[in-house]
């Protein structure tokens, strides 16, 4: 039995709970099989806050995981571990890269990781870093690097990462999504989806191929999809046939607006205080 199954939003850009801060970043609290997981930190310190006025007690978690190295997803981490106390934080070890948003005017803004490594380790952070797939509790499963396949998932050319005093577009060779196995099927968190959705999918298809998709929950960055990408992404996504999709962050609103009409009641907007329960 999944044994009492609850995932909450702690952090996002809106908020179904007035009393609940927002900001641009995510987090989410993981209630599974007994357990407790932080996935993602957001920007700031107010995941800490939100955390407490949901009942949330961070020393309880298990361990930390990072979905990806940007600054809205790794910059609460501080905040967190001064919370929790010593924890481990699961990652992937490209997470450091620095990374960069080229404006239209050709200026570039920092969007990496805000912290040295020296300095979350010293807050008690510590961190066990992997490329690869793996099992890190009996319900939890990390994705390691997404391979990408698809033609129409192209990301967004602006965000890129500084190597050998050149800038070139980023990979995103450090994001993972995490799988929590159910008694039911299987769900899906995602950070920002830099790698796509579609690919995504497809590469839990390579392991997973049988068992049902409860819900994708997350965001799905989709937010500078025109529409003829939408419609692919939409075309495919049908194809898995999710029990649910919650969705928000970097999805878009146009994405969203399409989301609810593809999906109907299957389609929740993500907010901050919003849960999944099983």
């Amino acid at each position: 039995m999944t044994n009492n199954l609850e995932i909450i939003a702690l952090v996002e850009e809106r908020s179904e709970i007035a009393e609940l801060k927002t900001e641009h970043g995510l987090s989410f609290l993981l209630k599974v099989g007994g357990e407790q997981w932080l996935f993602d930190t957001g920007q700031t310190g107010i995941v800490v806050e939100n955390a407490r006025k949901l009942g949330v007690t961070l020393s309880d978690i298990e361990g930390i995981i990072l979905s990806h190295g940007h600054y809205d997803h790794s910059g609460g981490l501080r905040a967190v571990l001064g919370e929790s106390g010593a924890k481990k934080i699961y990652a992937h070890p490209g997470i450091f890269r620095r990374r960069y948003n080229l404006k239209k005017e050709r200026k570039f803004r920092s969007i990496g990781f805000p912290d040295r490594k020296a300095v979350i380790e010293k807050k008690g952070g510590e961190f066990d870093f992997s490329r690869d797939r793996r099992q890190i509790s009996f319900r939890i499963c990390l994705s390691g690097e997404i391979p990408h396949q698809t033609d129409f998932e192209k990301g967004e050319p602006d965000l890129v990462i500084r190597e050998k005093m050149k800038y070139m577009p980023d990979p995103f060779i450090d994001e993972q999504y995490l799988v929590v196995e159910s008694d039911d099927g299987l769900i899906m968190i995602n950070g920002c989806c830099h790698s796509g959705l579609i690919n995504s999918l497809r590469h839990l298809r390579l392991y997973r191929p049988q068992e049902k998709i409860r819900a994708i929950i997350g965001g799905l960055h989709l937010r500078s999809a025109d529409s003829a990408t939408l419609d692919k992404v939409m075309d495919a996504l049908k194809e898995f046939e999710p029990e649910s999709v919650i969705a928000g962050h970097c999805t878009g609103e146009a994405a969203e607006t399409r989301l609810a009409r593809e999906f109907g009641s299957r389609f929740k907007r993500l907010k901050a205080g919003v849960k999944y329960e099983e």
